[in-house]
């Protein structure tokens, strides 16, 4: 019994590690989407776009980088 719940627990922590870096990998995905999308963009130019773009993109670029 104990090597079954032994197994069952490494795969729990196994799954729990994957499904973290998953996250982080996707945060970085849509920085890198976004911060695209910010410099091709050719409609409504302008500084409080920028902005906008800036303050959506930094929690993203912190994720990505295991920044909290």
């Amino acid at each position: 019994m104990e090597a079954g719940a032994s197994a069952l627990a490494i795969t729990m922590i196994l799954l729990q590690s994957l499904i973290h870096q998953a996250y982080f990998v996707l945060a970085g995905l849509v920085a890198a989407l976004l911060l695209s999308r910010l410099f091709r963009r050719k409609s409504r130019p302008g500084l409080a776009y920028d902005i906008v773009y800036a303050y959506t993109i930094i929690p993203f670029i912190l994720r990505a980088l295991h920044i909290k």
